[in-house]
C-alpha cells in the first residue's frame, strides 16, 4: 500500500477553504483532515508539507485544441506528450483533445493517434487525455467562426453518418447546432450512445433550444461566443442559457473573447455552479506572439489574441492562447471567489463531461490528481494518481 499525507495546506474543497490535509492512499483521495487532526504514525517520506499553499483539484480542460506548438489533430505520441507535460506545469491534470470538422481520413487518423497514446499514458509525466471533444461538424455555416465550413455536415437518421463519433472507446463530448437538418434527432442518437452534447456554433431559437434540452443537449459550448448576439426582440441562445437553471456553460476567460464585465454577468446569473472555465487554447498557446499556422489557415497572435489571416482578419478570433491556469487568475479578477473560481475550473468541467464521480473535487475516493499553488496561482506541487510530478516547494 502507497500513501502520501499532503498536509498545512489551504484545502479548496467544493464549499469552502479550509486549513487542513489530505491523505492519499493507492493513487486515491481516501481522507481530508482539519488543521488539528492531522494523523500520525507516517513516515517522513509519507508526508509533504505544503507551506500554507492552497491545495485543489486537478484542473480539467474540457475545450483543448493545443499548446506549446503542438495541434491535437495533426501531431504524434510525442506531440501529445509534450502537450501533455506542457498542461501539467500549468496545473492540468487532464484534459478532453479537441478535434474541429475535418475530413474522414483525418478525422480516424488523429483519432487513432490519440486512442494509442490515452492506452499508454500512465507511464508518462504529463496530463491524462480523459476523452474526445468533437467541435462539429454538425454546426451552423453562418456561426463557424474559424471552423472549416466546407466539412460541416447535416444528419439523416443514419447510423452509418455517426459511426465515427460513437465508437471512440473513452468519453466523448460533441459540440452541434440543433436547428441544422436532423439536429434534434442527432442529439437524442448521440444522447443515447453516451456521448454528451453541447450546443454550439448555433443560431437556435429559444423554442428549438428547448426541445435540444429535452432531447439532452443542456450545456453550451464558449458561450456566448459563435451564437447570434443578445437582442431585447431575439435573446437566442445566449438569453435561453442565462435564465434556465438546468443549462450549464463554459466561457474562455481571456479578456480577448469575453470581456470582463460580461463574464462578471455571467457569473452574477448562473453562479459557479452553472459556469465551466475552458481554455479553448490552440497550437500557437505558450509560445507568444508571431505568426502561425494553424488548420490550413494563417494565424496572428498579437498581445493575447489570434486573428485570421493576419491583419486583414482581425474581427474573427481564432482560438484561445492562454492556458486554465491564466484563465482561472483572470476570473478570480472579476471578483469570483477563489474557491468557487477553482471549482469552475475542475468539478463543473468534470460533471457536465460526465466525469464528475471520479475527478474534479477533494472527496474520497475520487482520483488524486492535485494541485498545490501560492495566492498568485503559480503552482508549487503537483500529484498524478497520489504520485508527486512537480515539487517547486522551498
Amino acid at each position: 500500500m502507497s500513501q502520501l499525507l499532503l498536509h498545512n495546506a489551504r484545502v479548496i474543497s467544493k464549499l469552502d477553504i479550509q486549513r487542513g490535509s489530505v491523505l492519499i492512499r493507492d493513487g486515491l483521495i481516501a481522507h481530508s483532515f482539519a488543521h488539528d487532526q492531522t494523523p500520525s504514525g507516517l513516515s517522513s517520506s509519507e508526508s509533504m508539507n505544503l507551506n500554507g499553499s492552497y491545495l485543489a483539484p486537478g484542473l480539467i480542460d474540457i475545450h483543448i485544441h493545443g499548446s506549446a506548438g503542438v495541434d491535437v489533430q495533426a501531431t504524434d505520441a510525442d506531440g501529445l506528450n509534450k502537450l501533455s507535460e506542457f498542461l501539467l506545469e500549468e496545473g492540468v491534470t487532464g484534459y478532453f483533445a479537441t478535434l474541429v470538422p475535418t475530413d474522414e481520413r483525418k478525422y480516424r487518423e488523429a483519432l487513432a493517434t490519440i486512442a494509442s497514446y490515452a492506452v499508454q499514458q500512465e507511464s508518462r509525466r504529463g496530463a491524462r487525455i480523459l476523452g474526445i471533444h468533437f467541435e462539429g461538424p454538425f454546426v451552423n455555416e453562418h456561426r463557424c467562426g474559424a471552423l472549416h465550413s466546407e466539412h460541416f455536415r447535416t444528419y439523416g437518421g443514419d447510423r452509418e453518418a455517426i459511426e465515427l463519433f460513437i465508437g471512440v472507446p473513452m468519453p466523448r463530448l460533441m459540440t452541434l447546432a440543433p436547428e441544422v437538418q436532423g439536429g434534434l434527432d442527432l442529439i437524442r442518437e448521440l444522447t443515447k450512445e453516451g456521448v454528451r452534447v453541447f450546443i454550439g456554433h448555433s443560431q437556435a431559437d429559444p423554442e428549438t433550444l428547448d426541445l435540444a434540452a429535452q432531447a439532452g443537449g443542456r450545456h453550451i459550448t464558449h458561450f456566448p461566443n459563435a451564437l447570434d448576439p443578445l437582442h431585447h426582440r431575439k435573446p437566442g441562445a445566449v438569453g435561453w442559457g442565462l435564465v434556465r437553471h438546468d443549462v450549464t456553460l463554459d466561457c474562455i476567460a481571456d479578456f480577448q473573447h469575453v470581456h470582463p464585465l460580461m463574464l462578471k454577468l455571467i457569473y452574477e446569473s448562473k453562479g459557479a455552479d452553472g459556469m465551466a472555465l475552458i481554455s479553448d487554447a490552440i497550437k500557437p498557446a505558450g509560445l507568444g506572439d508571431g505568426e502561425f499556422t494553424v488548420w490550413g489557415e494563417q494565424i496572428t497572435v498579437r498581445h493575447g489574441r489570434t486573428s485570421l489571416g493576419g491583419l486583414s482578419g482581425q474581427n474573427t478570433i481564432a482560438g484561445s492562447v492562454i492556458t486554465l491556469r491564466e484563465a482561472l487568475r483572470n476570473i478570480v479578477k472579476v471578483g469570483v471567489p477563489i474557491h468557487e473560481a477553482v471549482r469552475m475550473a475542475t468539478l463543473i468541467p468534470s460533471r457536465v463531461a460526465g466525469i464528475g464521480s471520479e475527478h474534479g473535487s477533494i472527496e474520497a475516493g475520487k482520483h488524486a490528481d492535485l494541485i498545490a499553488f501560492d495566492d498568485d496561482l503559480t503552482m508549487r506541487f503537483v500529484t498524478l494518481g497520489g504520485a508527486p510530478r512537480i515539487n517547486r516547494l522551498s
